[in-house]
């Protein structure tokens, strides 16, 4: 597996999107609202902690869900499915989601690779989307395993 220290953009925070439909989005630490704009994103799920230092205020009519988690070990299965479920039903309603942490490899990809299963995307087929899209994501086994059995 890819070793993100050796991928040259590791710090690159444009939103990738890793859906078909441009409705669902990985990224690190926000620092460019403008870029989360742009993409149409209304819906921000915080998975570090904090509104970051580029978000002064969530805009009106944006819905900020903070849930932060580790990157060691799988956060409570109950709460990340309530997560997904949302998530998978407002991408689904025509919003646009953003699933972000520190650095836009685990975290992030752990929560929108469960949305995209609740999309009906098989879970091996979600762990090949997710690192075909975002080099480098799921370097943490444990959650690469989780969305693999899914």
């Amino acid at each position: 597996m890819t070793n993100p220290a050796d991928i040259a953009d590791v710090f690159d925070v444009t939103p990738v999107q890793v859906d078909d439909d441009g409705r669902l989005f990985i990224s690190p630490v926000i620092s460019d609202w403008q870029a989360v704009t742009e993409r149409g994103i209304d819906t921000v799920v915080d998975l570090e902690g904090g509104l970051d230092a580029g978000v002064p205020t969530v805009p009106n009519q944006h819905l900020y869900v903070y849930f932060p988690i580790y990157d060691e070990e799988l956060p409570n299965l109950n709460k990340l499915h309530g997560i997904a479920t949302l998530c998978a039903a407002l991408v689904t309603g025509e919003h646009r989601v953003l699933s972000h942490c520190g650095m836009g490899f685990n975290r992030s990809a752990l929560v929108a690779g469960l949305i995209l299963h609740k999309l009906g995307m098989p879970g091996p087929e979600v762990v090949t989307r997710l690192r075909a899209r975002r080099p480098g994501a799921l370097f943490n086994e444990r959650f690469a395993s989780f969305l693999e059995t899914l």
